[in-house]
């Protein structure tokens, strides 16, 4: 329905006014256009300071990753000094004593 009454209006319209209504959209297009790239402009550069943040972000993790001790390392070291919380089996037994005969 909106095609039909878009094609009776460009039938009705004459040629001057095909030509004045080509300019208006022309001249439209171009001022969006200098919308459209101050926009680009302005996303670009928020782009790149979030990536900056990220790249620093990073940075300062991977230093404070190689400020600080390993943590495996001192796990290991801590449960080579510690005991084993359960006995040996032979411990637990009292060992069977033989008496001496004469």
């Amino acid at each position: 329905m909106s095609q039909e009454t878009n094609q009776e209006t460009a039938e009705q319209l004459t040629p001057e006014q095909l030509k004045k209504r080509r300019d208006d959209l022309i001249s439209y297009y171009k001022n969006q256009t200098l919308v459209l790239e101050a926009q680009f402009k302005y996303e670009s550069v928020m782009a790149d300071i979030e990536e900056q943040r990220v790249k620093r972000m990073t940075m300062i993790m991977r230093q404070a990753q190689m400020a600080a001790p390993p943590q495996e390392e001192e796990e290991e070291e801590v449960d080579s000094l510690t005991p084993d919380p359960t006995p040996e089996p032979e411990a637990t037994q009292p060992k069977e004593r033989k008496l001496k005969t004469s």
